[in-house]
């Protein structure tokens, strides 16, 4: 098997799909579809792919689809490189998810809301893919999904804030920046509605348009 067929079976995104030079995003996920890394895939040559992802991750990645190469003739090769990206402001206002924020060792795909990014469903198996299938041609809902937290410029929220609405805990803040955060909320509470972070008032919405 070679690299594309070995991370055909190990990613979410069809790594086939891919032209030389074309990139994608892709989950990689555990049997149960927690996630384990968030990545930029890109097809580097005909049999030559790149793995990009968040500073500090690169090591889980590693073991984890070393773990299963056994005999295979497939090489990686780590490396760590500085590279230009999208400021966090930025990232916090297209509601883009971050590694170690927005995605730890509980978040499933259909939490985050890139799953159409991010999951190929026309592909074979990979770990996890059972569950994420069965929760999108179900189309149910998450316990909890990741939301856009909008607010006026002059306020300021902080991560790990409570979102509450009349009194009640419905979400927690995972990353804040001027006058917009991202955070994930309650299945019970719909979007877009209005809730309170100490004693700011705030908007929930969507990350994506419905």
């Amino acid at each position: 098997m070679d690299a594309g067929g070995y991370l055909q079976t190990q990613l979410t995104q069809d790594v086939f799909s891919l032209e030389v030079g074309d990139s994608a995003w892709s989950f990689l996920l555990k049997p149960k579809s927690e996630i384990i890394a968030l990545m930029e895939v890109t097809r580097s040559g005909p049999d030559e792919y790149t793995l990009s992802m968040d500073s500090g991750w690169g090591d889980i990645v590693r073991n984890t689809i070393d773990e299963f190469l056994g005999r295979m003739d497939v090489s990686f090769v780590q490396t760590t490189q500085q590279i230009a990206g999208d400021d966090e402001q930025d990232r916090i206002a297209r509601g883009w998810p971050k590694m170690g924020k927005e995605i730890d060792g509980s978040v499933t795909p259909a939490m985050t809301g890139i799953v159409a990014e991010t999951v190929a469903f026309d592909k074979g198996c990979y770990p996890g893919q059972e569950f994420v299938a069965r929760v999108h041609y179900r189309d149910a809902q998450p316990p909890r999904r990741l939301v856009k937290v909008t607010f006026d410029d002059g306020a300021s929220v902080s991560e790990g804030a409570v979102m509450s609405v009349e009194g009640d805990e419905v979400g927690i803040v995972t990353s804040a920046g001027q006058g917009v955060g991202l955070g994930y909320l309650m299945r019970s509470v719909g979007t877009p509605s209005h809730a309170v972070i100490g004693d700011v008032e705030v908007e929930l919405l969507p990350t994506r348009p419905s």
